[in-house]
């Protein structure tokens, strides 16, 4: 589905889409998180949601594999995401059901709305503390509903990385989890994708040409780190999408 509609778009349709990546990537190179939450509604303006969800499938695993893997220890790591991932695999199990029924305006309303609270959810996130007792059943709860957005719109980090503060991560540890939990959703949304019989694995190559123009940004945001202050540069960027969520939702109607 995703190699058909390029291939018939003009090539100003597909520059453009490129262009949508690299802001993307610019955006995660700056902040080290957010990629898809700019992807998305940037992307819904040349291509259906379903096909942007598979292109950002590829990107999202090779652009968190490097600080995935950063500082050893990845298996322990893992073990304690485990609260997550098992409530985010029937999550994205379900999102990617309700994605691949959706009519394209009620999947442009919905991901719209998701777009507007990951957004605002994000800009306006508490900062919460969790008791130990209450990571278990906390982790399985927003892995669940993480998953439900991932499978929607590629989105299932911002809430999922809500808990992981709230456990009282930060810096290299957070980024680490973080990371390391992108990479293991990303990889079941792909396979879900491709067992889907709206795509194949000529999708799943087009989708990791994707990362290339990812990773641009991603080099160009590194090196503007210093120049922009990221919380600044954070903020705008999450009006701008809540105000591409609205439009989106607009649009569906």
């Amino acid at each position: 589905m995703l190699i058909r509609i390029l291939y018939i778009e003009q090539a100003t349709i597909i520059a453009a889409v490129v262009c949508s990546l690299i802001v993307a990537g610019l955006l995660k190179g700056v902040i080290g998180v957010g990629m898809p939450v700019v992807a998305l509604p940037l992307l819904s303006m040349f291509i259906d949601i379903k096909s942007a969800a598979m292109l950002l499938s590829m990107p999202l695993i090779f652009s968190n594999v490097p600080q995935a893997l950063e500082g050893g220890k990845t298996g322990r790591c893992l073990m304690q995401l485990m609260p997550v991932i098992l409530g985010m695999i029937p999550g994205l199990f379900l999102g990617v059901r309700v994605l691949l029924a959706l009519d394209a305006n009620v999947a442009k309303i919905i991901a719209g709305v998701v777009l507007m609270g990951v957004g605002g959810v994000t800009l306006l996130a508490p900062k919460l503390q969790l008791q130990s007792r209450l990571v278990l059943p906390t982790g399985i709860t927003f892995g669940f509903f993480g998953g439900i957005l991932g499978g929607v719109a590629a989105m299932s980090g911002p809430l999922v990385f809500i808990f992981l503060l709230a456990k009282g991560l930060s810096g290299k540890a957070f980024t680490k989890e973080a990371s390391l939990y992108l990479v293991v959703s990303a990889g079941l949304l792909a396979i879900l994708l491709t067992a889907s019989r709206q795509f194949n694995w000529l999708d799943v190559l087009v989708s990791m040409a994707a990362t290339l123009p990812v990773v641009l940004g991603m080099y160009v945001g590194q090196h503007m780190r210093d120049k922009i202050a990221p919380e600044t540069f954070k903020k705008l960027v999450l009006i701008a999408v809540i105000a591409a969520g609205a439009d989106l939702v607009r649009h569906g109607f």
